[in-house]
């Protein structure tokens, strides 16, 4: 199971165990984690994970809340794999870049919506693809980057943070100060998708998980991404996520 959240100002987890073994990846916000006797700075980037047998205590900051995903495993053994890129039970890496695991970790969670025979085979080999990004990322946090490689994380940044409001690639150049084409050029060498197909990604990964929770119906979660025709933001959420928005929840 996989997920992205936008948590609220006053999120905060206190337990003394968690059933199934929990990788989370911080997108965006600032806040904690107790790793063991000592308290992480948790910020953009940081990787922690928590499960049976660990005790949990993080949360976020009011004026900063965090937007992050988190994938599941479950068995009572921490997954070896996670062991073998430097993950701990209960630990905490902070990596150099985080944007190339945001369209795996969307992949992930648009998987989750599939159940047939390959489900299980494809989510094993993006799970391996995410961890591997991990470990070429650990410890890169203090390295310099290439020119085009600060405007790739900026652009990045600005869209997982504004994506509700960003409708055309135009919006996000205008954000970040660079054109359509040098945006299309970068995204294309370091994320392999344009920033506009990223962008639908984010934006319906984020309906799915809005239409999922049941609270909303189909034109208001169009509207609150910014789509005002509920058939065009259908036609969308189709071709991005394999199904029709009004399927979603309905079991």
């Amino acid at each position: 199971m996989a997920g992205y959240e936008e948590c609220t100002t006053d999120y905060f987890i206190e337990r003394s165990d968690f059933p199934f073994w929990t990788l989370e990846v911080v997108v965006g916000g600032h806040g904690f984690f107790r790793e063991g006797r000592q308290l992480r700075r948790l910020r953009h980037g940081s990787v922690f994970t928590h499960g049976p047998g660990v005790v949990q205590y993080f949360g976020n900051e009011a004026e900063r809340p965090f937007r992050k995903y988190f994938f599941v495993r479950g068995g009572d053994s921490f997954p070896q794999a996670w062991h073998a890129v430097g993950l701990r039970p209960g630990g905490v890496l902070q990596l150099g870049e985080v944007a190339s695991l945001v369209g795996v970790l969307d992949k992930i969670v648009d998987e989750g919506q599939h159940s047939d025979a390959q489900t299980g085979q494809v989510v094993d080999g993006l799970e391996a693809v995410l961890l591997a990004l991990i470990a070429r990322h650990q410890g890169s946090a203090s390295g310099e980057k290439s020119a085009s490689r600060v405007v790739y994380d900026l652009a990045m940044e600005i869209l997982l943070r504004e994506y509700k409001n960003l409708h055309a690639l135009s919006d996000l150049a205008q954000r970040s100060g660079y054109s359509s084409e040098y945006l299309c050029r970068i995204f294309k060498k370091y994320h392999g998708e344009s920033p506009y197909q990223v962008l639908l990604h984010r934006k319906m990964s984020a309906a799915w998980l809005l239409l999922r929770d049941g609270q909303l119906q189909v034109g208001a979660v169009g509207r609150e991404l910014g789509y005002e025709d509920p058939l065009h933001f259908s036609r969308v959420f189709r071709k991005i996520m394999g199904c029709a928005p009004s399927s979603v929840g309905a079991g």
